[in-house]
């Protein structure tokens, strides 16, 4: 096992303070978005002792680093750990499945710019609160998405109108996205008036994620990405609290604290909201239309570990004096509270500080924690 170094993504929705704070040290003049801790060739985290990089530790020795699977995870770490420190929204986004990331990136791989793939592999996360996180998570039920469109006056909002009366069509669904895209600026800036100049009481919108839209509507105010942000699902994830986001459903972080793991990937869509790259084509191709609310889980138990059909999971370990595990394949840790002290199966200690990532390679083969402490873990399964 070995400490990692700071590895941040200066990323311009990050806040300046939080990353900081939680590793001791003191802000500098960019925000700091992201922690990373992972193998991810873009930015692989580095041994603390030795300056080496993750992914170069990995391949020395995958079987030791990885354990039995790493054959099936091709001697790679499958997943990338974060801390999101997020100041103003993130994008709308989606993300493609294996089957869908694999062709996209074979069909772009002459390209030389405006890629929207940069890996063959698909991408699902887990997320979860460290402070409240506000989110858009997928979309509303249909019936309140044609309530949210009532108060469009501009005629062109007759044809959303009638889609969005079907119950919970996907296929009527991804045809008013689409037509939303399609809209001319002045089309998108008479329906942000008209939002702003009705009574919305009647409506599922909140007084909270209406805030959020006047800033956005501030800083792109004629971007489709404004219609399709009221008729997503608006949540609050309370500390402690989790989403699984699986490939093809639309969401965007608002604002907050948060652990992510995400596949050993970077392929994101984005369809608006953002001064990134926009792929509307590959946005609607890979996107899922169904409508349905956030399934939000919470921690059962002071050790819990959260659900998901992924090949990575996350724990959650409120630890009061010590607790100890067997591993089964490679983990990473880290702690938002307090401090703690692991030894590993042969004898070796660490003493961890709040907000320092650990590396433990499947080789450790057990460890044991001790000291008060909330730490996340980061560990392997549904391998087999």
């Amino acid at each position: 096992m070995q400490l990692l170094a700071e590895n941040i993504q200066h990323y311009h929705w990050g806040d300046y303070d939080y990353i900081p704070n939680l590793q001791g040290r003191a802000a500098g003049i960019d925000p700091e978005a992201e922690l990373w801790m992972g193998a991810h060739p873009k930015s692989p985290s580095r041994v603390l002792d030795t300056n080496q990089t993750l992914d170069e530790l990995i391949s020395l020795n995958p079987e030791q680093a990885l354990g039995k699977h790493a054959e099936k995870f091709n001697g790679e770490l499958p997943y990338i750990m974060k801390i999101l420190a997020i100041r103003s929204p993130l994008s709308l986004q989606v993300h493609p499945n294996d089957e869908q990331a694999s062709a996209g990136f074979t069909d772009e791989s002459n390209l030389q710019e405006k890629k929207s793939y940069f890996s063959p592999r698909g991408k699902e996360e887990i997320v979860c609160a460290i402070t409240d996180t506000d989110i858009k998570f997928g979309f509303r039920p249909m019936k309140d998405i044609n309530n949210i469109l009532a108060p469009a006056s501009n005629e062109e909002f007759r044809t959303l109108q009638e889609l969005t009366s079907q119950e919970n069509s996907e296929e009527a669904l991804q045809e008013a996205i689409r037509t939303i895209l399609g809209y001319e600026k002045s089309i998108v800036q008479s329906f942000v008036e008209d939002i702003f100049a009705s009574d919305l009481q009647n409506t599922v919108l909140s007084d909270r994620e209406l805030a959020y839209f006047r800033n956005l509507a501030g800083m792109y105010p004629s971007d489709p990405g404004l219609i399709i942000f009221l008729l997503m699902n608006f949540a609050t994830l309370r500390p402690g609290e989790s989403l699984y986001v699986p490939p093809g459903v639309t969401h965007a972080y608002l604002h907050g604290n948060a652990i992510e793991i995400t596949s050993n990937s970077d392929n994101v869509l984005r369809c608006g909201l953002t001064p990134k790259q926009i792929d509307h084509d590959q946005y609607l191709a890979v996107s899922s239309f169904s409508t349905s609310q956030p399934e939000i889980q919470r921690p059962i138990n002071k050790i819990h570990t959260y659900s998901s059909p992924t090949r990575f999971s996350l724990s959650r370990l409120e630890i009061e004096h010590s607790w100890e595990v067997t591993l089964n394949g490679p983990e990473i840790l880290i702690s938002t509270e307090g401090s703690f002290t692991i030894t590993n199966s042969h004898g070796r200690s660490l003493h961890v500080d709040k907000g320092m990532p650990v590396w433990i390679p499947n080789s450790d083969e057990h460890y044991q924690i001790s000291g008060t402490c909330l730490i996340f873990r980061c560990s392997t399964q549904n391998v087999d």
